[in-house]
C-alpha cells in the first residue's frame, strides 16, 4: 500500500528480554524507513497496580520485613510496568500514541488511528561503534519550541555483530517476494505475456522493464557496476505459492555506455511453465548498490 500508514497493536503488553532488544530495533527501523506508524493500546485498561514499598513514605519498611503478600504485590507492579515497556517504545519511537490506564477502548482506538500531524525523519551515521549490544541514547532538540510538543526516538541497541550482507538481501527478498505490498523504490514495469504450449499449459513470461540509467552505480575499474536480483513468480487465486524463480544480473557499464542507454530502459524475461488458470504475478527487483527493491504485482488469466 503507497503512502503513510498506521499499525495498531492491541496487547496486554510483553516482557522483552536483552537479546530479543535488537529485534524490537529492527521492527521500529522498518516502520521508520517504510512510513509505517505504530500506535499501542494497553488492553490491560484502567491501571489497578499496588504502589511499592518505595511510595510508603520515609519510615517504610524493606523487602526484608514486608509481608509475604506486599512482596508479591510489588513484584507484580514491577512486572506490569515491564511489560508495558515494549507497547510505549514501538509507539515512542515510530511517532505513533500509546493509550494506556483508561477503560475506554472505543475512543483510544479513535485517537490511535489519527496520525501525528508533522512527521521528521532524521538520519545520522554513528562512528566507531563497538558491536556489544550495548544501549545508545538520543536526544532530539527543538532550536525555537515554545508552545510545541514533541515526541522523538530515545535510543537504540547497538547489535553484537556484522550483518552478513549476502543473507540480508535474501531475507529482504524473500519477504517481499512473499507479501502482497507494492514497492517502487526502483524504477521498475511489469509487463507478462504467455503462449500455449499444450491444451492446458502455457509458458508465462514475466518481463520486468528497469530504468538502468536512474539507478545508483559504483565506480569500479573505470566501470559503473551494480548487481540486481530479480525475482519473478506466481501465485494461484487462493495465494498459495506456485512457481518462481531468480534472476542475478550484473551490469558493468563504461561511461559512455550509460549515457546511450535507451530510455525505455532494459529487459529482463523470466519464463515460467503452468497450467492453465488465473495467477497473481508478483516480481521483485532488488539493486546491490542502492539496497533498494521495486515490488509489483499483476494479474494473468491463462484459458
Amino acid at each position: 500500500m503507497p503512502g503513510s500508514r498506521t499499525i495498531v497493536l492491541v496487547s496486554p503488553g510483553f516482557y522483552l528480554v536483552v537479546d530479543h532488544r535488537t529485534d524490537e530495533m529492527d521492527v521500529i527501523d522498518n516502520a521508520i524507513r517504510n512510513n509505517v506508524v505504530i500506535s499501542s493500546l494497553d488492553a490491560r485498561g484502567l491501571n489497578s497496580l499496588t504502589p511499592g514499598a518505595e511510595n510508603l513514605g520515609p519510615n517504610a519498611p524493606d523487602a526484608l520485613t514486608l509481608g509475604a503478600e506486599n512482596v508479591k504485590m510489588q513484584l507484580d507492579r514491577q512486572t506490569a510496568l515491564a511489560n508495558m515497556d515494549v507497547l510505549e517504545e514501538l509507539a515512542q519511537d515510530t511517532g505513533g500514541a500509546f493509550f494506556h490506564n483508561d477503560n475506554d477502548f472505543i475512543g483510544g482506538l479513535k485517537q490511535l488511528v489519527t496520525q501525528p500531524e508533522y512527521i521528521y525523519v532524521l538520519g545520522f551515521a554513528p562512528q566507531n561503534l563497538k558491536l556489544d549490544g550495548s544501549y545508545h541514547k538520543l536526544k532530539i532538540g527543538l532550536k525555537n519550541g515554545a508552545g510545541m510538543q514533541m515526541q522523538a526516538r530515545r535510543g537504540y541497541f547497538e547489535r553484537n555483530h556484522l550483518e552478513d550482507p549476502a543473507e540480508e538481501a535474501k531475507t529482504e527478498i524473500t519477504e517481499a517476494f512473499f507479501s502482497r505490498e507494492e514497492m517502487h523504490e526502483l524504477p521498475v514495469e511489469l509487463k507478462t505475456q504467455f503462449f500455449k504450449t499444450e491444451v492446458l499449459k502455457a509458458r508465462l513470461s514475466i518481463l520486468a522493464r528497469i530504468d538502468a540509467k536512474h539507478l545508483r552505480y559504483r565506480k569500479a575499474d573505470g566501470r559503473n557496476d551494480n548487481t540486481l536480483t530479480v525475482v519473478g513468480g506466481v501465485f494461484d487465486q487462493n495465494g498459495k505459492y506456485v512457481v518462481g524463480t531468480q534472476k542475478v544480473v550484473d551490469f558493468k557499464f563504461k561511461d559512455q555506455t550509460l549515457d546511450i542507454l535507451p530510455e525505455a530502459g532494459i529487459t529482463v524475461k523470466t519464463n515460467l511453465d503452468v497450467a492453465s488458470g488465473s495467477y497473481i504475478v508478483r516480481l521483485v527487483v532488488r539493486d546491490s548498490e542502492g539496497k533498494v527493491m521495486s515490488a509489483l504485482n499483476s494479474a494473468v488469466v491463462i484459458p
